[in-house]
């Protein structure tokens, strides 16, 4: 594999490593305040408040921008993972937007939130989705 065929989907992978971090981190810490303008009034999912919901879901991105940034500083890009990320961003997509479809007590500010991220991460799936394809048209 040559640099330029893994160039795109590195640096998309690099990308989406920082924003997971980033965004899981900031939901960790502020996940109180998340779940008071996300719904409108206390929200439990399977017994679990929304904010802890918020922290545990944070935690979670957080050690998936690790995975991206593992799979993306790696000499050769293991191929199976890369796909693994695409595919879980596109869960993470359609998991948005099945939320969205559900009855919730969503805010205007936590739809908005929501939609905001799903898109964030689309664009992420085009790019690795372009990226996975390079890799595969220079094997």
């Amino acid at each position: 594999m040559t640099t330029s065929s893994d160039r795109l989907l590195r640096r998309t992978l690099w990308g989406n490593a920082a924003f997971s971090v980033l965004s899981g981190a900031m939901l960790v810490a502020f996940a109180e305040p998340f779940a008071r303008f996300a719904a409108h009034g206390p929200v439990s999912v399977a017994g679990l408040d929304l904010a802890i919901l918020f922290e545990l879901l944070g935690v979670g991105v957080v050690a998936f921008g690790g995975l991206c940034a593992w799979v993306a500083s790696r000499a050769e890009l293991p191929r199976g993972l890369a796909r693994f990320i695409f595919a879980a961003d596109i869960a993470w997509v359609a998991a948005s937007a099945l939320v969205l479809a559900l009855p919730a007590s969503w805010t205007t500010a936590g739809v908005v939130g929501i939609v905001v991220v799903a898109l964030i991460v689309a664009d992420f799936v085009i790019l690795e989705y372009l990226g996975l394809r390079r890799l595969h048209t220079a094997a």
